[in-house]
């Protein structure tokens, strides 16, 4: 088998990276490449990580233009260096000594997937479980992301549950994905880039899967900690109306357009009131200028623009929110 590539992407990270890398220093010694990118932190990452870490490959992208781009310049270089599978690690992880050595494993026994991450923990409660499957968009449900239980095994061969998305945060890629439907879509940014990977890569008929072993422990996004909620909701709901426009509504496990269509309504309605209700306007107001610049095809990174339909889309959503009999499902939340 070709050697498997595990990249590690960080953005003025160091000291979640470093604790990344401390986790991955077993692995790196029994000969397992690991490639930090440098997604253009300003916090000195490449020069302690060289000092501190030397076995560790480095790539550095001069300017952050979101994970996508960052892990997308990432894959390149370690498909041009030979990788039969490259794995996608956020550096805000710490993974057990045998993360590397299960996930290949799996890959050969389960050839048909192509597509593999691990049940995730948090690393503040490590038995607790932070994701393990999804299925994505199903009638029948309230949500767009449908929680598949992933039962925990231990055996010699790891067992793989079918899932329609694998979290982004672990992620095992063969290179063979890469080359039928391409890297990741830049114009995500962040949030939901890996939604629309995993569809497409169903939409090409491969497969994806979920082992059930506790392999990696995650922290949480700290990507938004400087910015606050704002962004992050400004993403999410952008990025799901992208997601849906791409892919024709996401009917591959058979809910209409129209069920869809008010699935995502319920679910941004749904988070608008929760931003609202906790104090947090500006939050609420990104949720709505979202949906906005998602409806007018607007991509890539967040940039300040006026939104004319604002104020009109808040008082209608005031409107709804006081109304006692209003179902209000949480369709789903992803964090």
């Amino acid at each position: 088998m070709r050697p498997v590539w595990t990249l590690v992407l960080t953005y003025n990270g160091l000291e979640d990276t470093r604790k990344c890398l401390r986790s991955l220093a077993s692995q790196a010694a029994a000969g397992h490449p690991i490639l930090l990118v440098d997604n253009g932190s300003a916090d000195g990452t490449m020069e302690i990580v060289g000092r501190e870490f030397p076995w560790a490959k480095r790539l550095r992208v001069e300017q952050n233009q979101g994970p996508s781009v960052g892990n997308n310049r990432g894959i390149e270089h370690a498909l041009a260096h030979g990788a039969g599978s490259v794995l996608l690690l956020n550096n805000d992880t710490t993974v057990a000594p045998n993360l590397i050595d299960r996930m290949i494993a799996a890959a050969e026994a389960h050839p048909d997937f192509q597509i593999i991450g691990p049940v995730i923990n948090y690393m503040d409660e490590p038995a607790l479980v932070m994701t393990d499957g999804v299925t994505f968009n199903p009638p029948g449900h309230g949500g767009l992301f449908v929680r598949k239980p992933v039962p925990l095994a231990e055996a010699p061969t790891p067992a793989i549950t079918p899932v329609d998305i694998v979290n982004g945060c672990c992620m095992l890629v063969s290179a063979e994905v890469f080359r039928t439907i391409g890297l990741f879509d830049e114009q995500f940014f962040i949030y939901h880039d890996e939604t629309d990977f995993c569809l497409r890569a169903l939409a090409a008929t491969f497969r994806c899967g979920v082992i059930g072993e506790q392999l990696i422990w995650h922290k949480g996004s700290s990507t938004f900690k400087a910015t606050g909620k704002r962004f992050a909701r400004y993403f999410d709901s952008r990025n799901l109306v992208y997601v849906l426009r791409k892919h024709d509504g996401a009917r591959l496990n058979g809910r209409t357009r129209r069920q869809t269509a008010k699935t995502l309504f319920l679910y941004l309605y749904f988070r608008y009131c929760h931003e609202r209700e906790d104090g947090h306007p500006d939050a609420a107001d990104a949720i709505i200028e979202g949906i906005l610049d998602g409806l007018a095809g607007r991509q890539g990174p967040f940039e300040k623009r006026r939104h004319p339909m604002l104020p009109a889309v808040r008082t209608a959503f005031e409107l709804l929110r006081h109304r006692p009999r209003l179902p209000r499902a949480a369709a789903g939340a992803r964090g």
